[in-house]
């Protein structure tokens, strides 16, 4: 396997730098949101997990995983699709996982919460990172414009329809033109369910079952975007904010949090 290679698709040390290598030696690591499989194959072999399981909703991500995991000689290694509401695994039977920009996405997070404390085992931690939805780059508008903030002044309803009125006048553009036209009920805008930190933290205090360790990621200290002079100029402006209550759901980069159950 390229060591390179692996370095790169791990990008652990931005979130989760709390949480050693040792420590998640001969455990079983779930990816909940696994997308294509990199992460959780580098991380199996990086930090030597008694199992890898990589999760997603899409069965072609299942199939790209398993490819890639095989290409790189990674047995100790598990993909499978279905829905973080309903997790396929038993009772105390996952040492850790891991989710990195999905919790925005699901239908519900209370319930992917309450499936991920069934599934850890006592002392396991839930480590989760994702943009709340306010943070004004993350509204994935991307194939029709990369103005920010739009989500700021107009509604989703509003958004969405014109997203689509500008997607459908280009040809071609079926493939990634979205699958859900009108929003779904659970949708702010497509496929993003409106979860803000004031949500999440409330939905932490209910369930009540966790140690909770956070970290203040400020807006455009990762990604691309912070190795750019201007945005790190910009982003030394604005990190204040990311402290103070009601801003921090517009000047906070990322939601990271690493509960233990």
């Amino acid at each position: 396997m390229n060591t390179n290679r692996i370095k790169k698709i791990v990008g652990w040390k931005n979130f989760f730098f709390r949480i050693t290598e040792t420590e998640l030696n001969g455990k079983v690591l779930l990816d909940l949101g696994c997308f294509t499989g990199g992460r959780i194959t580098a991380w199996t072999k990086r930090y030597k997990l008694k199992l890898g399981l990589g999760l997603d909703i899409n069965p072609v991500f299942k199939i790209a995983s398993e490819e890639f995991a095989t290409s790189h000689g990674i047995s100790n290694i598990q993909f499978t699709t279905a829905f973080g509401e309903n997790l396929p695994y038993a009772d105390n039977s996952v040492d850790y996982i891991i989710s990195t920009d999905v919790f925005e996405h699901v239908r519900n997070v209370e319930m992917v919460m309450n499936e991920c404390y069934r599934v850890l085992k006592k002392g396991g931690k839930l480590c989760v990172v994702f943009p709340q939805y306010l943070q004004p780059f993350e509204a994935h508008l991307g194939m029709a414009t990369n103005t920010p903030a739009l989500h700021w002044f107009f509604s989703g309803k509003t958004i969405s329809e014109a997203y689509i009125n500008i997607i459908n006048e280009r040809e071609g553009s079926h493939w990634y033109a979205p699958e859900n036209f009108p929003l779904h009920d659970w949708e702010r805008l497509f496929a993003l369910n409106g979860i803000t930190i004031h949500k999440f933290k409330k939905i932490l205090s209910q369930q009540k079952r966790s140690v909770v360790d956070s970290k203040i990621k400020p807006i455009l200290t990762d990604g691309r975007r912070s190795r750019k002079l201007a945005f790190k100029l910009l982003s030394s402006l604005l990190t204040p904010l990311a402290y103070i209550p009601y801003f921090n759901e517009y000047f906070v980069g990322r939601v990271n949090y690493i509960l233990t159950k």
